[in-house]
């Protein structure tokens, strides 16, 4: 590996060794602007009070490594580093996004009755949208889809079960047989996200 300025000019090759560049990024955030500026992507997608700067960086630092594995050849480290933090910034705000609203769709439910305000938190702070992202994270990936097209996409049981017929997560049949099964599991599904938050139908 040959480095003729550990910030602006790194030829990086599949070869490359983890304290390498490690010391690339090491050296970026000694400048004064690099996390600030990581700050301000937080504060124009109003992640400022969610996620940490180093949390960026150290996601950013394992994409990076594995583009370098696979063959990506990098010939200008700081700025090329810059935008794997700003492209790993707009995907947590994605995430951010879509567990907000899962989180609002679940506090919304009919179920959630006044007699259980006290069992209820304040479920857009942080803690609570990490507990649902590893509480969504612990679902399999067809209890997931059934959630997200009948909770967020808002779709009938019946539309429901046709995507997934179409995406291969269910087999087609009897059309209200089918429909009554992925209506119990998603009735399953959304009882295992209760869980996280204590909250008992």
């Amino acid at each position: 590996m040959t480095i003729s300025s550990p910030i602006h000019s790194v030829d990086l090759d599949t070869n490359v060794h983890l304290r390498e560049i490690d010391c690339n990024i090491n050296r970026m955030l000694e400048s004064r602007n690099f996390l600030p500026s990581i700050d301000q992507r937080f504060m124009q997608f109003g992640l400022n009070s969610y996620y940490d700067g180093m949390d960026v960086v150290l996601n950013a630092r394992d994409i990076a490594v594995k583009k370098i594995e696979s063959g990506e050849k990098v010939i200008n480290f700081q700025p090329w580093f810059k935008r794997i933090c700003f492209n790993v910034v707009i995907n947590l705000s994605k995430k951010t996004k879509s567990r907000k609203l899962l989180a609002d769709k679940l506090k919304n439910k009919s179920y959630l009755t006044d007699t259980k305000e006290d069992l209820i938190p304040a479920y857009t702070t942080e803690p609570n949208l990490k507990l649902l992202g590893k509480g969504w994270k612990n679902l399999k990936e067809q209890e997931r889809t059934i959630l997200w097209l009948r909770e967020i996409e808002e779709c009938s049981w019946s539309e429901v079960a046709e995507k997934l017929v179409i995406n291969g997560l269910e087999v087609g049949g009897d059309r209200k047989k089918l429909e009554d099964r992925v209506r119990q599991k998603g009735n399953r599904a959304l009882k295992k996200l209760q869980k996280h938050f204590g909250i008992s139908k």
